[in-house]
This record gives structure tokens, C-alpha cells and sequence, in this order.
């Protein structure tokens, strides 16, 4: 099943994002070989947007948390991947694809 999120073009979100990293088969992910998390946005542009900061909350759940930045991440409408990079001293994952559906703006 894939997660899709909704958002709107500008849009800067407030509340910090829960995220579940599941294994293959659709359970909570042990995080605990991991030291760091980060969020990476590719937007339908093919553009990779990055801010915010992201940090494993709770390793034996899979939980990361993800602070938005001050700035909005999301500049134009369309569908956006959200991936977590997970690292461990040298080794770097990517998490499974989120998916974000940018709308435009409630205001445009």
C-alpha cells in the first residue's frame, strides 16, 4: 500500500510529519543500526527538495519524525516523492516513496 500525503503549493506545514518506515511486509521497521535520518523531496520536476530536519524518534518502532522548514518545500503542484535516507557510519538506505499530491493554492 502507498502512503500519499496532500498538500498545497506554498504551503508550510506546522505539526512535525510521523513517519512509519516499513519492511516488506507492510511492518514497522527496526531503525536501531541506524544513527541519522533525512528527508528528501522530489518534486514533479524532477527537482530534489531538502530542509527540515528529520531524526529517528522511536529505532525499534521504525518511527522518524520530520520537522518542516521555514520555508515551503513545495513551489509547484503535482506529485512529489518523499524518501527517507537513512544512514549508519558509511552505508547509506532509502526508504520506500511517499507520496505527496501538491494541489494549488486554497487562495490562487
Amino acid at each position: 500500500m502507498i502512503d500519499t500525503r496532500t498538500y498545497f503549493v506554498g504551503q508550510v506545514p506546522v505539526d512535525a510529519l510521523a513517519i512509519t518506515v516499513q519492511d516488506e511486509n507492510e511492518e514497522a521497521r527496526d531503525l536501531s543500526g541506524y544513527e541519522g535520518a533525512s528527508a528528501l523531496f522530489i518534486g514533479p520536476d524532477d527537482v530534489t527538495r531538502t530542509g527540515g530536519t528529520a531524526a529517528i524518534t522511536d529505532a525499534v518502532n521504525g518511527l522518524v519524525t520530520f520537522n518542516w522548514p521555514s520555508t515551503t518545500l513545495f513551489d509547484v503542484p503535482g506529485d512529489y516523492s518523499l524518501r527517507l535516507k537513512l544512514t549508519a557510519g558509511s552505508g547509506t538506505d532509502y526508504t520506500t516513496p511517499i507520496r505527496v499530491v501538491v494541489k494549488r493554492g486554497l487562495e490562487d
